[in-house]
């Protein structure tokens, strides 16, 4: 009797549906599908970028993308494990768009958002960029040297035939004015496209954290998680360290140059991404912005007169090789003090043949590493063995 039991409650188990999931799926789709089932078990969620909302529902994530560019309204992407029936009857957004996932081929039409896909290891869906001309990832330009990721173009101008006959399952794109963004285009064309908002955020960790968005189309949050946990581990550690300097040691710092074409020298604000970057080195701008979260426009004369006595000026000009080479845009550059003691830097350590600005790429979802640099730059004896990623003096060139 008890052994007829045994084999009864076996069975049951056997035949009976699963309740849980120990994993996301990250290769095929589910086949036999259950409302009971938690599809996405391994979640992640946001907890430094203000523009990315992630919620899960069962068998599908819904991902809320805000601010993409000024008058932007909040976009809706539901993603839907394959194999499981589309939502209905939820109150979604107008502009919502449907996907599968684990998805399939990409383009991606920002250098910043190539890093992510090389520490998530999702490289391979790549299909796609705008142009390789400014790419620094290596995996990236090599497959665009051997045929295996096309170019398509910038914005409105986009290839859209070229961009169909990859049909790709979406596009990362980004926005900053609709009228010659490649997105609306995309959208006619019937091509899944969302937009990354990361440039809007005004904190590094902020920025960085966007990495989570390919992520979830591949449900590789696990991973996402790990890569970014890692990345906020280590800015803290540099920025604990950085706080460790009392206020009367803190450096004054130069940001930018004037630019003849503007007309004016631009300085950010304190609560910047290059502000708070700035602050959490340990230093001062000498050129604060009246404006906290933005940046403010200087005269040169305004420039000379509050920033001519900085410690240290971080020029992170284009073009700028060397000392010389600042001194040819404006003689006047001369007389600053960060001049007269060579404490001169550019963000210009890792440009490849064409200009293509690596700090404007890695930089972005490397940020502890960005932070590393300028505390190495205003507080050396704090790192006295630091090798430079994105950082160099222009007295070195």
């Amino acid at each position: 009797m008890k052994t007829a039991l045994l084999t009864v409650i076996l069975l049951l188990i056997i035949i009976a549906p699963s309740t849980a999931q120990d994993s996301n799926l990250t290769d095929g789709c589910i086949t036999d599908f259950d409302a009971a089932i938690d599809y996405f078990p391994q979640k992640t969620e946001v907890v430094d970028a203000d523009n990315l909302t992630i919620s899960y529902h069962g068998h599908y994530k819904l991902v809320q993308v805000g601010d993409a560019y000024d008058g932007a309204p909040a976009f809706d992407y539901v993603l839907v494990q394959c194999g499981a029936p589309a939502p209905s009857g939820e109150d979604f957004a107008a502009n919502a768009q449907f996907i599968e996932v684990p998805a399939g081929k990409m383009i991606a039409l920002s250098t910043t958002q190539l890093p992510a896909l090389s520490l998530l290891d999702i490289l391979d869906h790549l299909v796609a960029v705008d142009s390789g001309f400014y790419i620094s990832t290596p995996e990236v330009i090599e497959k665009i040297e051997s045929g295996a990721i096309a170019e398509i173009g910038f914005g409105a101008e986009v290839n859209i035939e070229l961009a169909l006959e990859l049909d790709p399952d979406l596009v990362l794109s980004y926005g900053y004015n609709p009228d010659t963004d490649a997105h609306p285009v995309l959208l006619e064309a019937g091509i899944f496209t969302a937009l990354n908002a990361s440039w809007r955020e005004n904190s590094p960790l902020g920025r960085a954290e966007w990495l989570k968005l390919p992520a979830l189309f591949y449900n590789q949050e696990a991973r996402a998680n790990e890569v970014y946990a890692e990345i906020r581990a280590q800015y803290a550690a540099m920025s604990d360290l950085a706080a460790s300097i009392a206020d009367e040691e803190q450096p004054r710092v130069l940001k930018n140059s004037y630019s003849s074409y503007s007309d004016a020298w631009f300085s950010p604000g304190a609560d910047t991404y290059v502000g708070k970057l700035i602050h959490d080195a340990g230093a001062e701008l000498a050129l604060p912005s009246d404006d906290p979260a933005g940046s403010q426009p200087y005269s040169f004369e305004a420039a000379y007169e509050q920033g001519l006595g900085a410690d240290i000026w971080l020029v992170d000009t284009f073009g700028v090789a060397s000392a010389a080479d600042l001194l040819a845009l404006d003689s006047r550059f001369a007389d600053f003090a960060a001049f007269e003691s060579g404490s001169l830097w550019n963000n210009n350590r890792d440009v490849n043949p064409n200009g293509g600005n690596n700090y404007y790429e890695w930089g972005v979802v490397n940020p502890h590493l960005v932070l590393a640099d300028l505390l190495a730059i205003f507080h050396p004896q704090l790192l006295p063995d630091h090798e430079f990623t994105y950082y160099r003096r222009l007295s070195e060139a």
